[in-house]
């Protein structure tokens, strides 16, 4: 029997809905992806993150991703409802992000095992597959082989998010303060913050 390729994907939007967004997926230092759109969900990424390494990745295949939508949408068979319902949820609504999900459901609903990791947890290959999204959110280059202890490192010391130029004018979700346009901010488990109120 084969053994399975164990691939960890995240995705990333700087703000949700409508901002740059970024997709990774990583196996190990050489096999990787990552690449992002320029308006977008946090959802949309976390789905294309899991097309992406389906499409290029031997099976059987275990993806593990800290998005529980994702998740459970294969553990629950919550696909084959909609197939069934014309792509409509319980609701009778049409189903959102059906033009991911159709794809998806095409190359992983065989050979394909979906595992749910907390994101932000220590969890080396998770914090590797948010990086890269990251990195797919800001347009940066990344070649192989990957520095995977350095990228963990990086990831530890740096916190949950890049920090990154804001390109919107919004409120702090820890102090309330509105900051404007090319203030350093960061994404944690509030939503954009300052990102001298991450640190504190």
């Amino acid at each position: 029997m084969t053994a399975a390729t164990v691939a960890y994907t995240d995705g990333a939007c700087e703000r949700n809905p409508g901002g740059r967004g970024g997709w990774g997926w990583v196996v190990d230092a050489n096999t990787f992806g990552l690449g992002g759109d320029p308006s977008t969900t946090n959802q949309r990424m976390e789905i294309r993150a899991v097309l992406e390494a389906a499409r290029a990745l031997p099976r059987p295949l275990t993806v593990w991703s800290d998005s529980k939508y994702v998740v459970n949408c294969f553990d629950k068979a919550w696909w084959r409802r909609w197939q069934a319902n014309g792509w409509k949820n319980s609701q009778k609504h049409p189903v959102a992000n059906r033009d991911l999900w159709e794809p998806l459901v095409e190359v992983a609903s065989a050979d394909v095992t979906f595992r749910w990791v907390k994101g932000h947890s220590g969890v080396n290959l998770n914090e590797v597959a948010d990086r890269l999204a990251n990195a797919g959110m800001l347009g940066e280059a990344v070649t192989a082989p990957l520095d995977l202890a350095a990228t963990v490192a990086a990831a530890a010391k740096a916190g949950p998010r890049f920090v990154v130029p804001a390109r919107w004018s919004a409120a702090c979700k820890a102090c309330g303060d509105r900051y404007t346009e090319g203030t350093s901010v960061t994404k944690n488990e509030l939503g954009w913050v300052h990102a001298e109120c991450e640190a504190t």
